[in-house]
C-alpha cells in the first residue's frame, strides 16, 4: 500500500477514537454532574488554623415540602407552599466537621472518628453553642440556618426529589446514603460526592442536619417571606437531609423532615452552619 493511503487509513482510526472518546466522556454511559454557579465565597476562622467556607446564597422565592403523589411524602411536608427569601445568606459549603468542632469546641464526641467526616451525636443545644463560640471567634452572626433557608438552599432551584432530578438512580453519584454507606451509622468525609447547583455538598445524606425550628405536625400553608425559624431552646427541633441510614426515597430528599429533642444525641445528626450577610 502506498505511503498516502496509509497516511488516509491512520487518519480516518484517529478520527474514530476520538468520537469513541468524546462520546464516553459525554456522560452518556452515566450520571452528568449539574452545573455548579459560581458564588462568593466567605470564610471563617475556627483558630488552630482550621476554617470553615460558606457561600453567598441568592435571595429569591421556592416551593417548599412535597406534594402528596411524592414517593416517599409524609404529612409533615405538607402542604407545599411559595417562600420568599429577600435577602441572601452564606451557608456552610459542607456539613461541619469534626476538624472544625473541636477546634472551636475543644472536644469531639462522634461515633466515627475521622477529622473530615461530619461531627454527629452533637446535641441542638451543642450546635447552637458552637454558633455562638463562633460568632465571638470571628465576630460574625454565625447560626444554624432556618429550616426553609436549608430547604431552599438544597433545592438551589430545583423542585424535583433531589437536587439532580427525578432518578434515584443518581443517589450514589451525589450522596452517601444507606445504598453505598457501608455499616449503619457508618458517616464519610465531606464533599467527597458531587455537589448541587450551589456547590453545596452533602445536602442529601451522610448526616441529618439540625435546623433552627421547631418541629410542627403540617406547615401552616401561608405564603411566607423571609422566615427566620423559631431558635428558643425548647421543645422538639427538626433535621433535614437524610442520613446514611436512610434510601433515597426515605428520608434521604429535599423535603423530608426528622423530628429530634434539643437534647438528643444521635449517631446520624450533625449540622451546617449559616450566617448573615452583612
Amino acid at each position: 500500500m502506498k505511503l498516502w493511503k496509509w497516511c488516509v487509513a491512520l487518519a480516518v482510526c484517529a478520527a474514530m477514537a476520538g468520537c469513541s472518546n468524546d462520546s464516553d466522556s459525554s456522560g452518556t454511559s452515566g450520571p452528568k454532574a449539574v452545573k455548579v454557579q459560581k458564588l462568593k465565597k466567605l470564610t471563617l476562622d475556627c483558630g488552630q488554623n482550621v476554617q470553615i467556607d460558606l457561600v453567598l446564597i441568592p435571595k429569591g422565592k421556592f416551593m417548599m415540602g412535597s406534594l402528596s403523589t411524592e414517593e416517599g411524602h409524609e404529612d409533615k411536608e405538607s402542604p407545599r407552599h411559595e417562600v420568599t427569601l429577600t435577602k441572601p445568606f452564606y451557608l456552610g459549603v459542607t456539613e461541619v466537621t469534626q476538624k472544625q468542632y473541636e477546634a472551636v469546641m475543644g472536644e469531639n464526641p462522634s461515633h466515627t472518628k475521622g477529622e473530615q467526616n461530619p461531627v454527629e451525636f452533637v446535641s441542638w443545644q451543642n450546635a447552637v453553642k458552637f454558633c455562638q463560640k463562633l460568632s465571638q471567634k470571628t465576630g460574625k452572626t454565625v447560626r444554624l440556618p432556618a429550616e426553609t433557608e436549608w430547604e431552599y438552599a438544597c433545592r438551589a432551584g430545583t423542585e424535583t426529589p433531589w437536587y439532580w432530578g427525578a432518578d434515584p438512580g443518581q443517589m450514589g453519584t451525589y450522596a452517601w446514603f444507606k445504598g453505598n454507606a457501608g455499616n449503619l451509622n457508618e458517616t464519610h468525609p465531606v464533599a467527597q460526592k458531587l455537589p448541587n447547583q450551589w456547590g453545596l455538598y452533602d445536602m442529601i445524606g451522610n448526616v441529618f442536619e439540625l435546623v433552627r425550628d421547631n418541629d410542627s405536625a403540617k406547615y401552616n400553608g401561608d405564603g411566607r417571606i423571609d422566615p427566620t425559624g423559631n431558635a428558643v431552646d425548647v421543645g422538639i427541633k427538626i433535621a433535614r437531609g437524610g442520613s446514611v441510614n436512610y434510601e433515597a426515597k426515605d428520608k434521604c430528599r429535599a423535603a423530608a423532615r426528622l423530628p429530634q429533642g434539643i437534647g438528643v444525641t444521635l449517631y446520624e445528626v450533625g449540622f451546617r452552619v449559616a450566617c448573615d450577610a452583612e
